[in-house]
């Protein structure tokens, strides 16, 4: 049988992006979501998600948007004078890995103080995976806390086995702007393996005037949320021997 995990990025950055991928999760096929600790919607979007009874929730660990969780004087290294996350943290020279691992640190503690028990860690952008210091970092983090972490690049997965952390068997990371479509949902399900475990990232929202502001990457968000709760995916993965899973389940 082939394994699915189908995971919402973003929790928490806007209202509609929290709603969307609720709804998406009650109506549609995404088994998980990471939360943006930093997110404009980050409290609300958790209560909403207890009243319903989600649980499948992971952190979304960020260095690329907003404002960081510790004050700007603990962590100079990266982010900006004003006190802002840089856009492209793989342009920054100079970072010092411990003011990540406490930023890092704090996000985590902050989406458990709100009573979230996390599912796993993964990136905003990635921006963790571009080098191994960032991998190693997190690694000690999902260690400490016994959590798995999404591996975005395959060619890493290798690096994840090494070092004894939970992970997926294989990544798309592709249903994503233009490959936003029901075709090439179902082009990815039928080149899932049997017996292994994929994880397909995904943005599903409502599209709103915060999100807007936030991120270029906004309106393709409404036809992921469309495709991902639509008829045909549904059925699809009900005739074709796909599990659908969270990531306490691998």
């Amino acid at each position: 049988m082939k394994k699915v995990i189908i995971n919402a990025d973003d929790f928490g950055l806007t209202k509609g992006v929290s709603l969307g991928i609720l709804d998406s999760m009650e109506k549609g096929v995404v088994t998980e979501t990471t939360a943006m600790a930093n997110g404009l919607y980050i409290k609300e979007a958790i209560e909403e998600a207890k009243v319903r009874g989600i649980k499948n929730i992971g952190v979304h660990l960020t260095l690329t948007w907003g404002k960081p969780i510790l004050p700007k004087e603990e962590i100079k290294s990266i982010v900006s004078e004003e006190g802002n996350f840089h856009r492209r943290i793989d342009l920054v020279e100079n970072i010092n890995y411990e003011e990540v691992k406490k930023e890092f640190k704090a996000q985590i503690e902050k989406i458990i103080s709100m009573g979230i028990v996390p599912t796993h860690l993964d990136g905003h952008h990635h921006a963790f995976a571009f080098t191994n210091e960032g991998l190693d970092v997190v690694f000690e983090l999902a260690k400490e806390y016994n959590l798995p972490v999404r591996c975005p690049f395959i060619e890493n997965l290798n690096y994840f086995k090494d070092n004894n952390i939970k992970t997926t068997d294989d990544m798309c990371i592709d249903f994503y702007n233009e490959g936003v479509s029901e075709d090439y949902l179902i082009k990815v399900l039928e080149n899932a393996k049997d017996g292994e475990v994929l994880e397909i990232m995904c943005h599903p929202a409502y599209v709103d005037e915060d999100l807007i502001n936030a991120t270029s990457y906004n309106k393709h968000r409404a036809e992921e949320f469309r495709v991902l709760t639509s008829e045909k995916i549904k059925t699809y993965i009900n005739e074709n021997n796909i599990e659908l899973i969270g990531f306490n389940e691998i």
